[in-house]
């Protein structure tokens, strides 16, 4: 069983939503990221989305856009990140590890290739928002590789959660639902990550039970989880306790500590 759905299964046992943060590499030798992983852990996370370095991360802000500069320029590319998530694995090996990345990524070395590695480093899926899995479906073969290998490929949901039945929307939206494992990427604002405003509770409280009254149509129940923007742990009560979503991440909140 993927350690996604295990973390997953115990939380709602406990009525308690999922706490996901992001790692950057932070430096060639390891050492600092597997001191903020131990923190991590120490600090009650449930979950790691590990940064996958890219030339061009569109839809990261510039906190978290630094970090991939900075690991590049110190030589981490797509293997080495893998290393880390090795790492990770060995000190770790009940803790669910998503690593976040971009076509380019994957493309670049190759579709196999990255599988393999990712494979080797026992990551429990990763998230890959700019590859059109469903909507186009699957070009490259990377969702069902990674699927035929129990490691879950999430499905982002945005901006078509609220969506009219008979619509196009609606009906990827739903196809969306019916492939969806592991967990349902929302994303809290438009835009690019590392917002400083305020959650758009009303918004996300109807968008989140949509997509939960859907998935109960179609009998599925894959936990929907939020992210961007929640950058104060009121922002992520409010999310959990309020919008009812299963889970959040925190990335560039995160990177602002680092950066310091």
């Amino acid at each position: 069983m993927n350690r996604v759905d295990v973390m997953f299964s115990k939380l709602k046992e406990k009525n308690q939503g999922a706490l996901m943060c992001y790692l950057p590499q932070s430096g060639a030798n390891y050492r600092y990221s597997m001191e903020i992983i131990d923190a991590f852990v120490e600090g009650g996370v449930d979950m790691i989305e590990l940064c996958i370095p890219g030339v061009s991360p569109w839809l990261d802000g510039a906190p978290m856009q630094m970090h991939h500069l900075t690991d590049r320029e110190a030589g981490i590319n797509t293997e080495r990140a893998f290393e880390l998530a090795a790492l990770v694995r060995a000190r770790y090996p009940q803790l669910p590890v998503m690593p976040m990345g971009y076509v380019s990524s994957v493309v670049g070395i190759g579709v196999d290739n990255f599988v393999a590695l990712a494979k080797a480093a026992d990551v429990d899926g990763f998230e890959l928002p700019d590859y059109p899995s469903i909507k186009a479906g699957d070009p490259v073969g990377f969702h069902k590789k990674m699927r035929d290998n129990n490691m879950w490929n999430v499905n982002f949901i945005d901006g078509i959660s609220l969506s009219k039945e008979g619509t196009s929307e609606f009906e990827l939206l739903t196809n969306i639902l019916k492939d969806a494992h592991g967990f349902l990427f929302m994303t809290a604002t438009a835009g690019v990550t590392g917002g400083t405003g305020e959650v758009a509770v009303e918004y996300l409280t109807q968008a989140v039970a949509r997509v939960k009254a859907v998935q109960k149509t179609i009998q599925r129940d894959t936990p929907v989880l939020v992210g961007f923007g929640l950058t104060k742990p009121e922002h992520v009560k409010q999310v959990i306790s309020i919008v009812k979503a299963d889970a959040v991440v925190v990335g560039s909140a995160v990177s602002r500590l680092i950066n310091r």
